[in-house]
């Protein structure tokens, strides 16, 4: 039996994989995006809601106050250097495969190494967490670029991983399609900033699901083939 078994996971994996997803772009303002010749890529802004495996763990024999509240502490010290991770790996990746993917025509604009956008703002001490509170015109002072493309992505997870295929299979429920059971989820929106003006003037919405699309270069692949159709930087 168990020569059959994994050959039989791994189709069911594959199934899992190919989800469905929805997306939508919108330009804003055509002349501007024509006149921009330099974009800077920010670490995205991450959250998630996930449940794994490794969240679930034996909290001890002491179950006094003060115990239960370091393990939260921990827990949160944990989520934050992951979530902090996961940003300023989805700013490289989306630029790698923004590279990676370009049209034979290449593009319009010029992207700054990210290498590069992260020295500028550490430099100008400027964190992570302090990031959002900066102005436009403070970062394109900081950058010297004439764009932002910034990105955000909430990260679902219901289940752990396996957990929802295998309740599927015990509830005889279709493994593609609709289904009681959820399903994780990523969600990204990538917008366009001008920095002249600081007004919006690009906006694209992605959303997959299934377990593949929670992997930061899963994710970030399937994203810029949705968007290159329609990419305001991609040269005709």
């Amino acid at each position: 039996m168990k020569f059959f078994l994994y050959p039989l996971l791994a189709g069911l994996l594959l199934l899992a994989a190919c989800a469905p997803k929805q997306y939508a772009g919108r330009t804003l303002d055509a002349p501007v995006l024509a006149a921009h010749r330099t974009v800077a890529v920010l670490p995205f802004e991450v959250t998630q809601d996930r449940l794994r495996l490794r969240d679930i763990r034996y909290g001890g024999t002491d179950t006094s106050t003060a115990a239960l509240q370091r393990g939260q502490q921990q827990w949160r010290e944990e989520h934050q250097r992951e979530v902090k991770a996961t940003a300023y790996q989805l700013q490289q990746l989306l630029l790698t495969q923004l590279v990676a993917q370009q049209p034979a025509t290449g593009y319009s604009v010029q992207f700054q190494p990210v290498a590069e956008t992260n020295r500028r703002l550490q430099q100008a001490g400027i964190s992570y967490a302090t990031l959002p509170e900066q102005s436009m015109a403070e970062l394109q002072r900081i950058l010297g670029v004439d764009a932002l493309l910034s990105g955000q992505t909430d990260l679902y997870q219901p289940l752990p991983a396996g957990v929802g295929l295998a309740a599927k299979l015990l509830l005889n429920e279709p493994l593609i399609g609709p289904s009681a059971i959820p399903t994780s989820q990523a969600t990204t929106n990538l917008t366009l900033h001008d920095c002249r003006s600081g007004q919006l003037v690009w906006r694209f919405d992605y959303t997959a699901t299934g377990q593949s699309s929670l992997r930061p270069d899963r994710l970030t692949e399937r994203l810029v083939k949705a968007v290159e159709p329609t990419f305001p930087y991609r040269r005709k």
